[in-house]
Order: structure tokens, then C-alpha cells, then sequence
């Protein structure tokens, strides 16, 4: 799991180390002391939320990040972690390298899908694009967004005139 919300903070542009799982016990707290003084430290050196490499700012990240819950709620990825923990329980491979594998390969497109789906239904709520600037805005390619599209034009969630795109109402 932690896995995951690594790799899904980095596709929706935040910095994935400032996520730290941990584990200490009620018998370990000069350890747990050490553990969250080490955490504060690594994160003021990091900056607030938007501001270090790789963020992005800090409307864009809210957006993301809503977008993000939804994603995280939806069917998809949730079958898709649950085969990943068959798959690895069968192949008795829980190392970080299978793991790590597992997650982007099936996990993180999953989530990433849906996403964008929500971002695209957030933004075309509140004005019509055209697809280039709904793949930059989301942090998509446009053919991984031209697709989606077509989807949500085909299930009547979104209409397309004259090469802009906008939510039915």
C-alpha cells in the first residue's frame, strides 16, 4: 500500500518523499522520538506543499489530489491491488523490487486513469477545453487523454464541439 500512495503522490505531482511509513512500538519510544524528529527535519528541508522539485503548484496539486480520493474509491484500482497481493502471495515475492513492479504495471495506471477522469469532469465543469489543454492541465499525454475522451463523449458525460470539449450538463 504505501508502495501505491508513493507512486500515485509522484503521478499527481507531489514529491513522493514526503511520505515515510514507519513502525515503532509503545516499548520503542526513544525510536518513535527519533522517527518523527528525522520526518519534521526531512520536510522543512523539502518546503511547503508546491514547492519542492518536481511539484507541482499549489492549485494544480488541490486538484489533483481531489481527483485523487475519487481515483483511489473506484473499482479499478482496487481489484487491481488486490490481484497484486494474490500474485504476490503465490509467487511468495514480497520483495521491494516486485513490489515496486507490480505497482506500476498494474496499480498506478489504474488510479492514473481515473484520475484523470476526475480531473477532466473538474475542469470541464468549469470551462470547455480543447484536448491539448486538458492533457497539460492534467498532466497527461494526449493520446492517453484523446481516448478517455471518446469514453466519457460515448457515455454522455462530456460533449465535443469544434475540437473543445465541455460537461453535459
Amino acid at each position: 500500500m504505501a508502495e501505491t500512495c508513493r507512486q500515485f503522490l509522484a503521478d499527481c505531482g507531489v514529491n513522493p518523499d514526503r511520505l515515510a511509513l514507519e513502525w515503532a512500538s509503545a516499548a520503542e519510544a526513544p525510536r518513535f522520538v527519533e522517527l518523527i524528529t528525522g520526518y519534521v527535519a526531512r520536510i522543512r528541508q523539502t518546503g511547503p506543499l508546491g514547492s519542492a522539485d518536481g511539484e507541482v503548484d499549489a492549485k494544480t496539486m488541490r486538484r489533483r489530489l481531489k481527483a485523487a480520493v475519487k481515483a483511489a474509491g473506484a473499482r479499478k484500482p482496487r481489484t487491481a491491488l488486490g490481484n497484486l497481493a494474490k500474485r504476490l502471495a503465490k509467487e511468495n515475492d514480497y520483495s521491494q523490487k516486485a513490489i515496486e513492479k507490480g505497482v506500476s504495471a498494474k496499480i498506478l495506471p489504474a488510479l492514473r486513469s481515473e484520475r484523470i477522469a476526475a480531473e477532466v469532469a473538474m475542469l470541464l465543469d468549469e470551462e470547455s477545453m480543447t484536448a491539448s489543454e486538458l492533457a497539460k492541465a492534467c498532466g497527461a499525454e494526449e493520446s492517453e487523454l484523446e481516448k478517455l475522451l471518446a469514453t466519457m463523449v460515448k457515455r454522455g458525460k462530456v460533449r465535443e464541439e469544434g475540437g473543445r470539449y465541455a460537461a453535459v450538463s
